[in-house]
């Protein structure tokens, strides 16, 4: 399977002419239309997640630690 995805909204009548195009060529062709998925900034850096959630530590004192090697 081949995928075309188009990224803009595109006019009904300029999908409606791909289409003829694609199947009078005998490819067979649908449409899907699917909604954006807005990707969701990260927020910011937080030392409650991952390794660093089990211990009393401040981003600030880690930073501190970690330069003045």
């Amino acid at each position: 399977m081949t995928e075309i995805i188009l990224k803009d909204d595109v006019e009904q009548s300029k999908i409606d002419a791909l289409l003829f195009f694609l199947k009078s060529s005998n490819i067979d062709a649908e449409v899907k239309i699917t909604d954006v998925k807005k990707i969701q900034k990260s927020s910011a850096f937080s030392l409650a997640k991952g390794i660093w959630s089990d211990y009393n530590v401040d981003a600030n004192e880690l930073r501190d630690k970690a330069w003045k090697r």
